[in-house]
């Protein structure tokens, strides 16, 4: 069974057939995998798609890889799923979940999307692969290109963490350290790749192959919650990863799983908050232009040269009646201590942000207290260690 319909464009609507293309041919907007869905629910109950496989993989039907390929995996996804009781102690809502992408292989929730991208690599039998990153896409693309066994090229801004550029190295990729924001990064390394005819993995929107592996965090809640929270809270640079989990809850309710649509909050840090920025102004996203420095830097994104990207984004929010909301950096350091002394959680800062969220979520009555929330954690402390060394 042919499974992929084809791409369309999210800005114009145009189709593409199935091939590496990163923008739409007429109007340069990203585009959208679709799917015969009908089809393959009508073949396949959800769930029990592929029950040999593990992982993400058990979705695999609802993947953009042929159904005989042997997936590029290190045992990704299936990622615990708890209740805070400390949390809803000290906030007085009384359904707060986490769900901790933190404890993935390399230990944030970009194997995902990255696994999904190196197994469409040796399907097409690309020669190379390369992404920029500010950091966690970079140490997954590295991993999944060695288990792969394709050669990686990563182009980092020069504040990438230490930590992180020391595993990109580990993995055995080639490192090029660019001046200036991730955005700057982002345009060199889509020259390179286009160059060189290499496979782009950059985890914006520009390969939508790639974020389809960010759907199974939809179907992972869904299962571990056993239904639909009320709200479903993500941290964001671009924002791929909350637009392709509302497309995950979306797919669930075409498959009759489901009757309501989570709301989804996008979190952002105050000093880098083009998406809040456009939200609250009721306006498209523009490309931040201040000084954007953050302990979050991992979705410290200013969105220079694909602000379109955050649109895309601010769009899922607003369709899901959901919230746009920026934290401080005082407020990130707190939570980040908070979730690791109340809840044995140690998360990198960009993380973090997801509690601060919430907090500021109560304190505005945007959540009320029967309702149910799931902060998504998605990166581990030990990728990020500046703030804990200076604060100790």
């Amino acid at each position: 069974m042919n499974r992929l319909k084809g791409l369309t464009c999210v800005e114009c609507g145009h189709k593409h057939e199935i091939s590496i293309i990163y923008k739409c041919e007429r109007c340069k907007g990203s585009l959208d995998v679709e799917y015969y869905y009908n089809e393959i629910f009508d073949e396949k109950e959800l769930f029990a798609l592929d029950t040999f496989r593990e992982g993400i993989w058990k979705y695999s039907s609802l993947m953009p890889v042929n159904e005989d390929m042997n997936p590029v995996t290190l045992g990704e996804g299936n990622t615990p799923f708890f209740r805070s009781s400390k949390l809803i102690q000290k906030l007085g809502i009384n359904n707060i979940y986490l769900k901790n992408e933190s404890v993935n292989p390399t230990l944030s929730f970009k194997d995902r999307p990255l696994s999904v991208a190196l197994t469409l690599a040796k399907q097409y039998e690309v020669e190379k692969v390369i992404t920029a990153s500010t950091g966690n896409t970079g140490v997954a693309a590295a991993a999944y290109a060695a288990r792969a066994g394709i050669p990686c090229e990563i182009y980092i801004p020069a504040s990438t963490p230490q930590e992180k550029q020391m595993m990109m190295e580990v993995y055995g990729a080639k490192i090029k350290t660019i001046e200036g924001t991730f955005s700057d990064a982002y345009k060199v390394a889509g020259e390179t790749a286009i160059a060189n005819d290499w496979l782009n993995l950059t985890s914006t929107f520009l390969n939508p192959f790639a974020i389809e592996g960010d759907k199974t965090l939809a179907y992972e809640i869904y299962e571990q919650y056993g239904g639909v929270p009320d709200w479903i809270i993500i941290p964001v640079g671009a924002g791929p990863l909350l637009v392709s989990c509302y497309k995950g809850f979306k797919e669930l309710q075409l498959a009759g799983k489901i009757d309501s649509l989570p709301r989804m909050v996008g979190v952002q840090a105050e000093a880098c908050a083009p998406i809040v920025e456009a939200f609250k102004k009721g306006t498209k996203v523009e490309p931040w232009t201040k000084s954007g420095k953050s302990v979050a830097g991992g979705i410290a994104d200013p969105l220079t040269t694909y602000s379109q990207d955050g649109t895309r984004t601010l769009r899922t929010i607003i369709e899901s009646n959901g919230q746009a909301i920026a934290v401080n950096d005082d407020s990130i350091i707190k939570h980040q201590r908070l979730l690791a002394e109340e809840e044995g959680v140690f998360v990198e800062p960009s993380s973090a942000t997801a509690l601060s969220a919430l907090e500021k979520m109560k304190e505005n009555e945007l959540v009320q207290k029967d309702q149910s929330v799931v902060c998504v954690i998605t990166g581990h402390g030990l990728k990020d260690l500046d703030v804990i060394k200076k604060e100790n």
